[in-house]
């Protein structure tokens, strides 16, 4: 599952899963009004034969049908977690690019955001726009529930990576963070507090003694482990 090009983001691949889960919709609903009619949901076999007899539905053919019901359904999630893994991928691999090129952030004269971090802004938003008006509220939600949180740990984890950064380097990852805070709020509608939590992270990078380092670890004791 190889991230496809920035520009391309919704189309060939998104459009597919998005055709998939229109599909299993609609074969979903036909099977239900097909057990409805029956009375199958409702009734014993033994007083709907008639009706068997009517719409040609044998029992067994009956009992295919709820199982493909049922197979639909699983099909949908499963449709719904490669969205899921889908967006996640895309953050591993913007960031991934982003620190491949670490050292430039000792000698970085510009404070604007990285363009790496605004093309992962760019695929966010396109698929927000994309999905939202396909999926309804609830699944919507799980597809960035925790987007915060992975974002997070990736920019924190990935520190180390910064052999050396100087003053302005460190200015540009604070400002890479919130150009990504500012999306995710767009998309979800509220903050991110592990975001939050990476800014003043990197914000550490500006003291210049340990002791001020130290001071404000302690304070902030219970949101580090490392």
């Amino acid at each position: 599952m190889t991230p496809c090009k920035s520009g391309d983001f919704t189309s060939k691949r998104i459009k597919k899963v998005l055709v998939s889960i229109l599909i299993l919709k609609l074969i979903h609903q036909y099977l239900i009004l097909i057990l409805i009619t029956s009375g199958y949901a409702s009734r014993s076999l033994k007083q709907n034969h008639h009706q068997y007899q009517q719409l040609k539905l044998s029992r067994v053919n009956l009992e295919i049908f709820s199982n493909a019901m049922k197979t639909t359904l699983t099909l949908s999630y499963d449709i719904l977690l490669v969205l899921f893994l889908e967006i996640h991928l895309h953050c591993f691999y913007h960031l991934s690019l982003l620190f491949r090129n670490a050292s430039h952030y000792a000698s970085v004269i510009d404070t604007d955001p990285d363009e790496n971090i605004m093309r992962l802004n760019h695929d966010l938003t396109r698929l927000q726009e994309t999905l939202h008006s396909s999926l309804n509220e609830k699944k919507f939600s799980f597809l960035f529930q925790g987007l915060g949180f992975v974002l997070a740990t990736i920019l924190i984890r990935s520190a180390p990576r910064f052999i050396r950064i100087s003053e302005t380097g460190v200015t540009k990852m604070c400002r890479n963070i919130f150009a990504i805070e500012q999306t995710l709020t767009q998309i979800r509608t509220v903050g991110d507090a592990e975001l939050m939590r990476t800014h003043r992270y990197y914000e550490l990078l500006y003291a210049t003694k340990p002791d001020e380092i130290i001071a404000v670890i302690e304070e902030h004791r219970s949101e580090y482990t490392e």
